[in-house]
């Protein structure tokens, strides 16, 4: 492993105690303050909305500052939207809601790892790079929600809720991530962008790969944003909800390695298509949900499916755009999977699980996989170009290109 994919993985191990302040406390402050639980849901999807609004700012940042400096922005606004989040007991949803969209960006920040350690890894070895780099967020992801309980008591003796505690925690680590990946400043190859012209161009082939990252994005989202709820409403403790989502978290990123190695043996394409066909099978699980060992069983596949969309979806995105043109598309992919996952958490898992639990929400995700699974794939072969996606005009111009990373 050379030494930039290394430092690279520190960053992202740190960055990554901080990603359990959304997703496993952020349900739990939104019911603590309104009452409902079906306001989880709209604290989920804040946090989903600012890490799609956080992908195309990071990418503006990348191409003036190189890649780096688009990832340390997006830490160190989510350790200020943390820090709002801690008060937002006394200040009220609004300020949940501010903090939970800045906390976004820390999510857009460690994702984004992943085209980075595509950019320093040789040709051949990409999968595998993008894989070891997803996976070293597993540890922090595994640690941070096991650390919701221990650090309650932690949060009460500083004056604050105990739901706070890992947003207390991401406003630490988020910047000591910040200041550890600025080691990797110029190991990265650099972003040059094509002069402008005076026509425009279309690049071909992105639609696909990005609505793959959105859908896997939304389903793991939906289901993510209501689990912590419907764990509590079932008899489980904090200690317990931090448990299993600590398992949840640690599976939807402990699985890249091999999502990685499927990709490169199957090529992207076809790793995408048994992604969303089992992400719709597996939804039917969740009629039997209510005894926590189905529900654990079903937010450990969830994420193995999810890892499965994002390393296909990474890769195909990475084989179809050309290099000038990376963070531009990249940007797009976290728009996708944050605006997808909003919607899930927002529309979907909301409106679902008032209408039937738990169980209503798995439906509708089922239904939703297969129909995109025959939308995106049927009547067409693998190879087959999808419809155009425009490009800004400020890229102006047609770029001659192999579908390769360096």
């Amino acid at each position: 492993m050379n030494r930039a994919l290394v430092l690279l993985c520190v960053s992202q191990v740190v960055g990554s105690l901080g990603l359990a302040a959304g997703a496993a406390s952020g349900p739990l402050l939104a019911e603590l303050i309104t009452g409902s639980a079906a306001s989880g849901s709209v604290a989920m999807g804040a946090l989903v909305a600012g890490s799609a609004v956080s992908g195309p700012a990071a990418a503006w940042v990348m191409r003036r500052g190189g890649r780096m400096y688009g990832i340390l922005a997006c830490y160190l606004a989510a350790a200020l939207g943390a820090a709002i989040a801690v008060f937002s007991p006394q200040w009220g949803m609004a300020a949940l809601l501010i903090g939970s969209v800045l906390l976004g960006a820390g999510t857009t920040g460690v994702m984004l790892g992943r085209y980075v350690a595509a950019d320093v890894a040789a040709r051949e070895k990409v999968a595998r790079s993008i894989g070891i780099a997803v996976g070293a967020v597993t540890i922090g992801a595994v640690v941070g929600p096991l650390l919701l309980g221990p650090l309650g008591p932690v949060a009460s003796a500083l004056g604050f809720a105990p739901e706070t505690a890992l947003h207390l925690l991401a406003v630490v680590v988020f910047p000591i991530a910040a200041l550890i990946g600025l080691g990797l400043r110029g190991q990265t190859t650099p972003v040059v962008e094509p002069p402008r012209t005076d026509h425009p161009v279309r690049v071909s082939g992105r639609v696909r790969p990005l609505a793959v990252l959105g859908i896997g994005n939304l389903s793991m989202v939906a289901l993510m944003g209501a689990a912590p709820n419907h764990l509590q409403h079932h008899g489980a403790g904090l200690d317990l909800v931090g448990v299993v989502m600590a398992v949840h978290i640690g599976a939807m990123f402990g699985f890249a390695p091999l999502s990685a190695a499927l990709a490169a043996r199957l090529g992207a394409q076809r790793l995408a298509l048994v992604a969303m066909v089992g992400m719709a099978a597996l939804m039917l699980l969740g009629l039997l949900s209510g005894n926590l060992v189905v529900d654990l069983v079903l937010l450990v596949l969830v994420a193995l499916l999810w890892n499965a969309h994002l390393i296909s979806g990474s890769m195909w995105l990475i084989e179809v755009t050309p290099e000038p043109l990376r963070p531009r598309a990249e940007g797009l992919g976290e728009f996708a999977m944050g605006a997808a996952g909003a919607a899930g958490s927002l529309v979907i898992a909301g409106v679902m699980v008032a209408i039937g639990g738990l169980v209503a929400l798995c439906l509708a995700l089922a239904a939703l996989n297969a129909v995109a699974a025959v939308l995106l794939f049927t009547g067409r072969r693998s190879g087959a170009a999808a419809p155009d996606l425009p490009v800004s005009t400020e890229d102006n111009q047609e770029v001659a290109w192999e579908p390769t990373n360096r």
